[in-house]
């Protein structure tokens, strides 16, 4: 198995863990997010802020492609994020929605990530 499989699953593991001072082992100091360099701090804050706004959040990969430098992921998330989530008022309410999700890796940590959620079906489901 690519050993890109096993880090990838450790970093998932961290991140559920919220072990945020181990994100170092699975994140470039320089990272680059949606083609905004914000560096392992910002990556760092950004998903505290994602466990704070939805409190029952967990990775768990639907699909996996791993390559030699590359891993693409599908999640499908059933949460109830707190307040205002992507500019929608979920309030609470349960929702289901898919995240897509590519990560470049360099040294066996991932330094780009390219994200997309589809709001869409967060949006239909709150008509």
């Amino acid at each position: 198995m690519n050993p890109l499989y096993y880090i990838y699953r450790d970093y998932l593991e961290c991140l559920n863990r919220q072990a945020w001072d181990e994100l170092k082992n699975f994140i470039c100091d320089r990272v680059v997010y949606n083609k905004q360099e914000i560096g392992l701090t910002g990556y760092r804050s950004m998903l505290e802020g994602n466990f704070r706004d939805i409190p029952d959040l967990y990775f768990k990969s639907e699909l996996l492609v791993v390559d030699t430098s590359f891993v693409a992921c599908r999640f499908e998330f059933d949460c109830s994020p707190i307040g205002i989530f992507m500019d929608l008022p979920v309030n609470g309410r349960r929702v289901q929605f898919a995240e897509n999700v590519f990560y470049e890796f360099s040294d066996n940590k991932i330094k780009e990530v390219w994200s997309v959620i589809d709001k869409a079906s967060i949006e239909k489901q709150l008509s």
